[in-house]
């Protein structure tokens, strides 16, 4: 009971944030469609691996044979940024649907770029959980992630039975690594952007 009229305060002044096992729930905001933000959806891109030639034929880098999927269009369902690993543009956002829960998955950029942003929408909350995931593992470190901040807006306010779903997502988070010497060092890292994709 105390922990159901504490989430209901939070979402009432959307001004803090509740916690509950080791994932911390913010309030969804929910607005109206602005125009001229999801121009990237009318773009897409071809599988990793596949070349388009400019004479329009198709080639696969590792010289396989090219398949139907091969050169079917990736169309574009984000624009977001991050600067990990140095910053990079992340185009896709896949959405499952889970009961009424909605997940959300953030990648682009394999192999070079693997690490995962993921937030799970669950009765008007959500959570943000970073997967970073670096080319090279040192041995001894140990890593953990920190959300500082998080802010997710929705487009639609029926999102749990919503086909396309669509909006906006900032979060900040603190990766902090400890080596074998048990010195500590910390990177602030952020994901921020538009997405909007159909719900599988």
């Amino acid at each position: 009971m105390i922990k159901y009229l504490i989430a209901s305060l939070c979402l009432f002044l959307s001004a803090e944030c509740i916690s509950a096992q080791h994932y911390t729930y913010w309030p969804i905001i929910f607005e109206k469609e602005p125009n001229g933000v999801f121009s990237f959806s009318k773009k897409w891109d071809y599988p990793e691996g596949v070349i388009k030639h400019d004479d329009g034929h198709f080639e696969k880098t590792d010289g396989k044979k090219l398949e139907a999927t091969d050169t079917a269009h990736m169309s574009f369902t984000a624009n977001c940024k991050t600067n990990v690993q140095g910053g990079y543009t992340i185009r896709y956002c896949y959405a499952t649907r889970k009961g009424s829960n909605i997940h959300l998955n953030f990648t682009d950029g394999a192999p070079a770029y693997a690490s995962k942003f993921n937030a799970t929408l669950k009765n008007g909350t959500f959570h943000f959980e970073p997967g970073i995931i670096y080319p090279e593992l040192i041995p001894g470190e140990k890593t953990s992630y920190t959300v500082t901040r998080s802010k997710l807006i929705l487009y639609q306010k029926n999102y749990s039975v919503a086909h396309m779903i669509s909006g906006y997502i900032t979060a900040e988070f603190t990766e902090t690594t400890q080596n074998s010497k048990k010195a500590i060092h910390t990177n602030k890292y952020y994901l921020e952007g538009y997405f909007k994709t159909p719900v599988n």
